[in-house]
């Protein structure tokens, strides 16, 4: 890291590369700290030692910063549900892993796990879809077994699964759970609430 002339009107100078993963970085110790109601570009740059305009030559603007930080994010959910999903051999027992490694990311990463899903429709973006190819692949596994339902489609039954873990990590991130008595760990309101999902050994 080098110091600047005195007329960039920034302390820092950063290789260009090194500057947006560190406007990522950054961006998202500030979430932690203050949400994303308190976040904004100027305080960013301030933090990081560049001028309020630096942010802009790798960014858009505040929601397109946020987007990549999300992005961020989506990867490091796939890996937790890859991971997750490696752990067993049982059809039955790596859904209810991966709802479990689900909602555990939420809670661990709450302040990012806010922005992930927030009006993605309304701009360009990259996210894999692969974030969640491997939940496919495991029901598909799981309905091959017998352990699911087969007469549904793979990615139904995926999507209703994905919903119901979503919902779960957003009750239990709002404190809705605790306000009617229902909270637990997160590995066991997904665990006890995807058992439901799952068929007898014996195919009821």
């Amino acid at each position: 890291m080098s110091k600047m002339s005195p007329d960039t009107g920034s302390r820092t100078s950063y290789h260009h590369g090194a500057l947006r993963q560190t406007l990522v970085d950054s961006a998202r110790e500030l979430l932690i700290e203050r949400g994303d109601a308190g976040f904004s570009l100027n305080e960013l740059a301030r933090r990081i030692g560049v001028s309020t305009a630096a942010p802009y030559r790798h960014f858009e603007d505040r929601e397109a910063l946020l987007l990549a930080v999300a992005e961020e994010a989506y990867e490091e959910l796939r890996v937790a549900l890859d991971a997750a999903s490696r752990t067993t051999d049982d059809p039955a027992e790596r859904i209810l892993r991966m709802g479990a490694a689900y909602v555990r990311f939420a809670a661990d990463n709450a302040s990012v796990f806010s922005i992930m899903f927030r009006g993605r429709a309304a701009r360009e973006h990259s996210f894999d879809p692969a974030a969640f190819q491997s939940l496919v692949e495991a029901v598909t596994v799981a309905q091959h077994s017998g352990d699911l339902r087969s007469e549904a489609s793979a990615r139904m039954l995926s999507r209703s699964i994905w919903a119901t873990v979503h919902g779960l990590a957003t009750l239990h991130l709002s404190g809705g759970f605790v306000r009617v008595g229902m909270d637990d760990t997160p590995e066991r309101l997904a665990s006890e609430t995807l058992a439901t999902f799952l068929r007898d050994r014996d195919g009821r």
